[in-house]
């Protein structure tokens, strides 16, 4: 049997809830998933933008294809959110990655940042899971969504909702909070250092980096810092113009491709004998794919030569992966995708099958 996409089913249980509910009414009845979710009738006309079961970026090849789903949704909430009267749909959605979760929120945030007035937009929580619903409305998807003012102070939260900022903005106060509410202060002097350095180091990246045709006020990013049992998951994304595009222009790059990737150095020898010509970063993605490229900006320079620290790569980050238990990395940009899955191991190279705008860097460690 054909297995139907997540739309179609969706369709085809609310018709049949439907037709059950107008039997219950006929009899003077009324279901609890009536009472508990509204009536279906007040969406007609309204455009529907429906989230798949999974919403996760992480399972990137296979039958359930949940990356090319999820990418597809959060497609869908750029070009039609806030042009017209819509409803957000999660009720078919039984899980929320925390990956995933901070991509959809930039997409949202973006999306009605020029939008005036409010009711243009309705959600339909969760049926499946409560747990998502909890994650919508803990992490402030549900009041961007509807309208209501975001701030984004940590003082009196006792979860941190997805941060926003340019620059430096609230780095010191997620500092504090990862310290005292999710380490509740056991971080030990190292670990807070290491970990205040990655990401301060990739806010720092995204200002210099991820936006060079932008003004610094508009240069934004957006955080997530997430536990779930044991792990802390923290990701930091950004709509920009993605790591290979930008780890080219680093006066360490060739040599730092000559030692790492030499096949791939001695084509672009044979092709471009000058290197160091003008234009040559233009040709560079022709002969290096994408992931090869986020790997490359993760090592910086590797002949240590180089005094600035800054546009080395993710050394904190790193650091922090390598140094601590469980610790794992994730780096998705344009159409490549790294990810370190035990530390001090050789990295995952991944062409992704749908290119993802700007960078996303994730990274778990175990809490003690």
């Amino acid at each position: 049997m054909k297995k139907l996409d997540v739309t179609r089913k969706v369709y085809l249980e609310r018709a049949a809830l439907a037709r059950w509910e107008n039997a219950l009414r006929r009899k003077g009845k009324q279901s609890k998933s009536y009472k508990k979710y509204g009536e279906r009738k007040e969406y007609s006309g309204w455009y529907p933008i429906i989230a798949p079961e999974d919403v996760n970026l992480y399972e990137v090849v296979g039958e359930r294809e949940t990356y090319t789903k999820t990418m597809s949704f959060i497609s869908d909430i750029e070009a039609r959110l806030g042009k017209g009267k819509c409803y957000v749909d999660f009720s078919a959605t039984e899980k929320i990655s925390a990956a995933a979760f901070v991509v959809l929120y930039a997409a949202v945030d973006t999306a009605l940042a020029g939008r005036s007035g409010k009711g243009q937009i309705k959600v339909i929580l969760s049926e499946k899971s409560e747990q998502v619903n909890t994650i919508i409305r803990n992490y402030n998807l549900f009041k961007l969504l509807t309208g209501e003012k975001i701030s984004y102070s940590l003082d009196g939260v006792r979860v941190m909702p997805v941060m926003s900022g340019v620059g430096n903005e609230c780095m010191e106060e997620i500092i504090d909070f990862i310290q005292k509410k999710v380490y509740l202060d056991k971080m030990d002097a190292e670990t807070e250092y290491v970990y205040g350095s990655a990401v301060s180091e990739t806010i720092y990246n995204v200002d210099l980096h991820a936006y060079p045709d932008l003004p610094a006020l508009e240069r934004r990013w957006w955080l997530i810092c997430r536990t779930k049992g044991k792990m802390l998951h923290l990701a930091i994304y950004d709509k920009g113009i993605g790591i290979p595009k930008t780890v080219v222009k680093h006066p360490w790059f060739l040599s730092s491709v000559q030692e790492k990737h030499p096949k791939e150095y001695g084509v672009l020898l044979e092709k471009f004998p000058e290197l160091r010509g003008s234009g040559i970063t233009r040709y560079i993605p022709t002969v290096i794919s994408d992931d090869k490229l986020i790997y490359l900006s993760l090592q910086g320079d590797i002949s240590g030569t180089n005094k600035d620290r800054h546009g080395q790569g993710s050394k904190s980050i790193m650091a922090l992966v390598n140094d601590t238990p469980g610790g794992r990395l994730w780096v998705f940009s344009n159409e490549g995708l790294c990810k370190y899955e035990n530390a001090g191991d050789e990295p995952e190279l991944m062409r992704l099958p749908q290119s993802f705008q700007g960078t996303l860097i994730q990274w778990n460690i175990e809490l003690p």
